[in-house]
């Protein structure tokens, strides 16, 4: 095979890099979007959002009642910013129709990546006092501590993404050793959750060291999987990136960087931003921490 069609030659790699950039806002998104799906689900009115890069993300919503989030049909509304995010890595792959293009696979691999390793298994521990999946373990009665099995299922679902990319490495590089496969895991998935990560405590002004520990499970699990196996070369012949792809690919990146700046930026004393456009009743839950831009006028 061509070499420029290698994973790791220097085009493909800022296609892939480029692809990350949109994989890690848009998984905030989906989180986002899972949480206010399950709460509109519930009853609530969805009101806003706000997407932190260091922090749980919420859809900020209005419930229907005060004690809305101990009821079961709270359900959703806690368990919507998980189960999307764990939907989206485990069937994007083998179910999304997409093109028979090498960006196009490539930025699947990155958006199932980052959905496993950043909506699965990040994100539910990075606020064990106050997150979603820790919440509803702690009103339901259920140890906190069952919070951790999130990293576990992310480190399993990160396998999927991880074996496509392997697969797409030995299509273009059949004959290869471990240290081959694993520097290919490492540059195109590893290397841009790690800066994810340093942009997460450079805002946050500290170590998460839970996030610490949920990230090294993910990064151990892919790079084990990447030391043992080599999966067969992926069978469909996909069109060389284009100098369009990587055009269109840059756009996307910097529109959903502009909306997580819109939605999530740091803000004085600790607070995020957030994007408001509804009114918020007196049974809202938006966080202390967060101070939304709201687009709507408020009538009283």
């Amino acid at each position: 095979m061509r070499s420029n069609l290698d994973l790791m030659a220097p085009r493909l790699l800022v296609v892939s890099w480029l692809a990350a950039a949109v994989a890690y806002p848009l998984t905030l998104m989906t989180v986002v979007l899972g949480q206010g799906l399950g709460a509109l689900g519930g009853g609530c009115g969805w009101i806003g959002l706000s997407l932190p890069v260091d922090r749980q993300v919420w859809a900020l919503v209005n419930q229907p009642v005060l004690n809305f989030a101990s009821l079961p049909m709270a359900t959703g509304y806690w368990l919507g910013s998980l189960v999307l995010p764990l939907a989206v890595g485990t069937l994007l792959l083998p179910l999304m129709p997409r093109p028979r293009s090498l960006a196009a696979e490539l930025a699947a691999v990155h958006i199932a990546w980052a959905a496993a390793a950043l909506g699965v298994a990040w994100l539910p521990v990075l606020d064990l006092r106050d997150g979603h999946f820790t919440r509803w373990l702690d009103l339901h009665g259920m140890p906190s501590g069952a919070v951790w099995i999130t990293p576990v299922v992310g480190a399993g679902v990160v396998l999927l993404p991880t074996i496509r990319l392997l697969e797409l490495a030995r299509r273009y590089r059949q004959h290869s050793g471990r240290r081959y496969r694993v520097v290919v895991v490492c540059v195109h998935l590893i290397l841009p959750l790690l800066l994810w990560i340093a942009l997460a405590f450079k805002i946050h002004g500290s170590l998460i060291v839970s996030g610490i520990v949920a990230a090294a499970l993910v990064a151990a699990s892919s790079l084990v999987f990447a030391w043992f196996r080599y999966p067969a070369p992926f069978v469909h012949p996909l069109r060389e990136p284009s100098p369009g792809d990587v055009v269109v690919v840059a756009a996307v990146a910097a529109v959903l960087a502009v909306l997580l700046w819109l939605g999530g930026r740091p803000l004085e004393g600790g607070r995020s931003a957030g994007i408001q456009w509804g009114n918020a009743s007196a049974f809202n839950n938006v966080r202390p921490w967060i101070d939304p831009t709201v687009l709507s006028p408020t009538h009283p």
